[in-house]
């Protein structure tokens, strides 16, 4: 298991989030959430490119190290 913050381009399912309430609902609004798949795109400049069942997003390295996949 890593951060998501550290993922490189790839399939990955999400296996735990730790983070604050209001991140978490956020998180789970875009389909981050425990059990799901998601796909990171890139990984670069602190910004992580991923798609989920809800669409494409851009989320930010620290938002993305509470989730563990």
């Amino acid at each position: 298991m890593k951060k998501l913050s550290d993922a490189r381009a790839g399939k990955y399912t999400v296996k735990w989030i730790f983070t604050e309430p209001d991140l978490k609902r956020i998180l789970s609004e875009i389909r981050i959430e425990f059990g799901k798949e998601i796909t990171v795109v890139s990984n670069c400049f602190g910004q992580i490119l991923l798609r989920s069942e809800a669409g494409s997003f851009v989320i930010d390295s620290e938002v993305a190290a509470g989730v563990t996949i």
